[in-house]
């Protein structure tokens, strides 16, 4: 805020050709400058107050967004272990002959060190919404 200049107390630009009227103007002029310079302090401090707030809010308001982008890919994924789960345990079969051509390929995340453990369990889908 730039500072005005004002003349010294004991300053009167009309000393001697100023009718009273002029410097009872001039006086209320003063008042309304020194009241107004006092509301421009304190709405400056009540905006300075509430940019601090925006930045005490801005992670979560920046989380909130991300969850917001992230919501749709989320509701497709429950929805479709929602879909999984209507469809129940597999049925209890021989694991040596799961399809009736005998068993299938390794599966893509299989080492291969896995064969001959019987002791696998049945996939079971379920979620916790």
């Amino acid at each position: 805020m730039e500072k005005v200049e004002r003349p010294s107390k004991g300053w009167s630009g009309c000393q001697t050709n100023c009718s009273r009227s002029d410097r009872r103007e001039i006086s209320a002029l003063r008042e309304q400058l020194l009241s107004s310079e006092a509301t421009v302090r304190s709405l400056k401090a009540a905006v300075d107050q509430k940019d601090q707030v925006i930045q005490q809010l801005q992670p979560r308001a920046d989380l909130l967004q991300d969850i917001a982008r992230r919501r749709p890919p989320l509701a497709a994924l429950l929805a479709a272990l929602e879909e999984a789960e209507g469809l129940g345990p597999l049925p209890a079969i021989d694991r040596g002959q799961l399809l009736p051509d005998g068993p299938g390929p390794p599966l893509g995340n299989s080492t291969g060190e896995e064969e001959g453990q019987d002791d696998l369990q049945p996939a079971v889908f379920g979620t916790t919404v």
